[in-house]
């Protein structure tokens, strides 16, 4: 009976650590009526344009929760300034068409693993601006890896939606 209990304890975390996880966020509740925008989130990586695509991506799921954005994700070609003055453009851009907030992030890690399985790793954290008092209002950071037969943007996809806060009416 001990032997039968040990080997399903085994054969559980087995599954459990081929997949990991970590999110690190502070509980908030933003209003899913006020205005959101968002930029190209900045990279980090050797992965070229993973913070376009990791935006893109956290742009969908925003959508999918019926929020509505709008978008200043425009290209590689914007990330050939500094990020200082790439991020005070975006700002201004934003509160010019009086959004209430700007979200904005940065990926650290965008690839797959090397050997075998080849499982995707991503990490990414995001940030969430008040534009009318200039402030932070939110971060959160993630980092997750999946199966081998788990695509990046599907790994990417379920750290936006652990990563972003609650929405209320």
């Amino acid at each position: 009976m001990f032997q039968q209990r040990l080997l399903i304890l085994l054969l559980s975390l087995g599954l459990f650590v081929g997949c990991s996880a970590l999110v690190s966020k502070k509980q908030l509740e933003l209003s899913s009526t006020k205005k959101y925008a968002i930029a190209s989130f900045w990279n980090y990586t050797e992965t070229p344009m993973a913070g376009l695509r990791a935006s893109t991506i956290m742009e969908s799921v925003l959508a999918g929760k019926n929020i509505m954005v709008h978008s200043f994700i425009e290209g590689s070609e914007e990330m050939n300034m500094d990020k200082k003055t790439f991020l005070k453009e975006k700002i201004q851009e934003a509160k010019k068409l009086e959004q209430d907030y700007l979200i904005i992030g940065n990926v650290q890690e965008w690839r797959y693993k090397t050997g075998i399985d080849g499982e995707p790793v991503v990490s990414y954290s995001i940030k969430v601006l008040d534009l009318k008092n200039d402030t932070q209002l939110f971060s959160a950071v993630g980092a997750k890896s999946g199966w081998g037969h788990k695509s990046i943007g599907m790994v990417a996809q379920e750290i936006a939606e652990e990563l972003l806060p609650q929405f209320v009416q």
